[in-house]
């Protein structure tokens, strides 16, 4: 037999003998959560591939009266005496009930002063149209747009920075619902954000694995995605486009003309974060009210 390295998840493995481990594991010495790993293996696997309860051999009882019916399905039987999947309870590794609140609360605020921005762009668009403003006028209009222009970055990036701690803690939580295989570490979850070309993917990617795993820790794999993860990072990939517009024709300024263009690229760049904001609102209470409820099951 060959030696298997066994590990719980403690950061500590042993070496065992394979009879020796299948002994311990038909004896509940290793829980759901272990893993295993020999010679050739390309990476850690469930111990419960290696000893699955098919292959423990039960002796069917002898019927008595007052018996509870026996079970048809060989897999109902391997149950009763392995247990059933793990369903719950689970337990958050960190709460981020704090956390998403206050994340609502900056997407919210976001949301305002995207809407202010929207509104003030009308007005200079309307202003431009005109052809009849003054100077004072100008210089009035000038220090409006700068003054939202200076609070939209300063949300936009607090709420960015919350944004991304709420998807770390939300990776973390979904390994600590004891999930197998996760593709992406809490650390990659948002790190592929700041990768050029790959960050048009594997966010995206690292959300919908966070989704799935919220659904249901233990067959996340067999999970459908949603629309909404979908309709997100289109709004999102739309949104970082309008605003390199905007930015590039901003810089470009230097008569009424190219003045109108910039607003006009503001604009549409505003009116696709309004609804990118409504979706990622809609998403964190989602995510959020999926791993609450695995904390509720009794």
């Amino acid at each position: 037999m060959s030696a298997i390295h066994i590990t719980t998840g403690s950061g500590q493995s042993k070496i065992y003998e394979e009879d020796q481990a299948r002994a311990l594991w038909m004896e509940g010495h290793f829980g759901e959560g272990t893993l295993f790993w020999r010679e050739g293996m390309a990476e850690w696997q469930p111990i419960a591939i290696l000893f699955p309860p098919t292959a423990v051999y039960q002796p069917t009882p002898a019927y008595r009266p007052g018996m509870p019916p026996l079970p048809l399905d060989p897999n109902q039987g391997a149950n009763s005496v392995f247990g059933a999947p793990n369903q719950g309870p689970y337990r958050f590794a960190k709460d981020p009930t704090t956390l998403t609140k206050v994340l609502k609360v900056l997407l919210w605020l976001e949301l305002a002063v995207v809407v202010v921005s929207l509104l003030s762009d009308f007005a200079q668009m309307s202003m431009i149209k005109s052809g009849g403003f003054t100077d004072a006028e100008a210089e009035a209009n000038d220090q409006r747009q700068a003054m939202i222009g200076v609070a939209y970055l300063v949300v936009f990036i607090i709420t960015g920075i919350t944004f991304l701690k709420w998807i770390y803690r939300a990776n973390v939580n979904c390994r600590g619902f004891g999930a197998q295989n996760m593709e992406f570490t809490p650390g990659w979850s948002v790190g592929w954000y700041f990768i050029p070309f790959l960050n048009l993917v594997r966010p995206f990617q690292a959300m919908k694995e966070i989704w799935k795993v919220s659904t249901d820790p233990q067959r996340w794999q067999m999970q459908q995605s949603a629309g909404i993860l979908t309709l997100w990072w289109t709004l999102w990939i739309l949104s970082n486009i309008t605003g390199q517009i905007t930015f590039r024709t901003s810089m470009a300024v230097n008569d009424l003309p190219s003045l109108e263009v910039a607003t006009s690229a503001s604009i549409a760049s505003n009116l696709v974060d309004v609804p990118l904001t409504l979706v990622a609102i809609t998403l964190v209470s989602r995510i959020y009210k999926k791993q609450h409820a695995l904390t509720q099951r009794v």
